[in-house]
């Protein structure tokens, strides 16, 4: 008798079988492909943070000032990989520590002002799980980043245009374009060129004293006088070197301490805010290498301190570097006149309670930095308006905001000409208080 069963039975149920082998193959290969995406991301996230700690130890060294001086070319060399690695040690992909790849980081000079770093990450040992029916146990990820520091004074050097800069938290204190530390009073940056002036000499850590150029008197509208020029020119006589003017500023000052902190005043008039906070906004004055790059000189600034109040300067840059009980942090200038190590800060009091830091420590950065506009002081006066052209900014440390009247002591830390030719490119910003801003340019 003929059996009647289909003999095709039971086929449908191994090819089912079959197909779940490949479908648990293909959701293994899919979650460990995940898990290296996700560690890919991380991995690179790791290499930008590390370039961009390299670019900043650039601006900590001064190269960004003074390209060809070899001793700051050492110093931003060693700084640089030092920063980088730590970094890069900080940061775990996939719950593992990274290794710097053979040759990295490497230090690129050849763009005279604006250094590069690249960092290149692996990661290897990457555990597998599903993928190992494939025979594959362990995977490795890399990343690489290129980031550098950026100073437009003599980045037209590497282009036929620029990106102009806007730097932030710029204090409202205009500085006169000379020097007064070097004989003959030489210009920080060229004014018709935009660079910064590097055959004077070098500018990073000199120390000296400003002092207000504002004069008694003025009557009831002009406050900060100055005397009338000479010779019969109309307009004002200019500041001399290391004499400042008081900035015309806006009216909003983001991240300004309470009163009760640090003897900051929340009742100031809105130039000692701009002293003792940074507004986070960009320099609000046209862009540093564009055309017509102006600020005024606010001559109803009693920046002297003779009024109620004393000196709106001496209070705001006391409240900025939290001299109260003299809990400021402070610079060693050893290591960088040794040629071996950059401009060291030793954290406050104060900075040592924000960042639980010991009292040996350093740091990288400072609320006693600030960055102040310099002006085009070549004039044989000032004029009426108080106008005046912006050609770069003083990055400084301010080391001692007691003196009278307006006075106080800072130390150099960059110099940034404003460039000439600027492209059609935005303005770039610093992330800080720099006037130099460390950027990535490739990730």
């Amino acid at each position: 008798m003929r059996s009647s069963a289909n003999p095709q039975k039971g086929q449908t149920i191994a090819l089912v079988a079959v197909s779940m082998v490949s479908f648990v193959a293909m959701g293994a290969l899919a979650i460990d492909l995940t898990s290296l995406y996700s560690a890919r991301g991380e991995i690179q996230r790791a290499a930008d943070a590390a370039a961009l700690a390299g670019a900043k130890a650039f601006v900590d060294s001064g190269v960004t000032t003074d390209p060809g001086n070899s001793t700051l070319r050492t110093i931003a060399l060693n700084t640089a990989r030092s920063y980088a690695a730590a970094a890069a040690s900080q940061n775990l992909v996939a719950h593992g520590n990274v290794q710097l790849a053979a040759g990295s980081p490497a230090v690129d000079f050849s763009l005279a002002g604006n250094p590069r770093i690249t960092v290149t990450l692996q990661r290897t040992g990457l555990p597998l799980f599903f993928a190992r029916i494939w025979g594959n146990n362990f995977a490795s990820v890399s990343a690489t980043a290129v980031a550098e520091a950026y100073n437009p004074a003599f980045s037209q050097n590497n282009g036929s245009s620029f990106i102009p800069s806007a730097p932030k938290c710029v204090k409202p204190i205009l500085l006169p374009n000379n020097d007064p530390v070097q004989s003959g009073n030489p210009v920080f940056v060229n004014a018709a060129t935009g660079q910064v002036n590097a055959g004077a000499g070098q500018f990073i850590g000199e120390r000296f004293t400003f002092t207000t150029a504002c004069a008694p008197g003025g009557g009831k509208v002009k406050i900060c006088n100055l005397p009338p020029a000479k010779g019969g020119v109309p307009g004002f006589q200019p500041p001399k070197a290391g004499q400042y003017l008081p900035m015309q500023v806006g009216s909003t000052h983001q991240y300004c301490q309470g009163a009760s902190a640090q003897g900051c005043s929340a009742k100031a008039s809105d130039f000692e805010q701009s002293v003792e906070c940074c507004d986070g906004t960009p320099f609000n004055a046209p862009q540093c290498g564009t055309s017509s790059t102006i600020a005024t000189w606010d001559q109803t600034i009693d920046a002297r301190g003779t009024g109620v109040g004393g000196s709106p300067v001496s209070s705001g840059l006391q409240c900025l570097i939290h001299a109260q009980g003299n809990s400021q942090d402070s610079l060693d200038p050893s290591a960088f006149s040794a040629g071996n190590g950059p401009l060291l800060i030793s954290p406050g009091a104060f900075s040592q309670i924000r960042y639980q830091l010991p009292p040996g420590a350093n740091i990288a950065t400072s609320d006693s930095i600030m960055t102040v506009p310099l002006f085009d002081n070549g004039a044989k006066s000032l004029p009426d308006n108080g106008q005046v052209q912006i050609v770069g900014f003083l990055t400084l440390f301010v080391n001692d905001a007691n003196g009278n009247q307006g006075d106080f002591t800072a130390t150099i830390m960059n110099v940034t000409g404003c460039g000439s030719s600027p492209g059609t490119s935005p303005p770039v910003s610093g992330g800080g208080v720099s006037s130099i801003p460390v950027r990535l340019i490739h990730n």
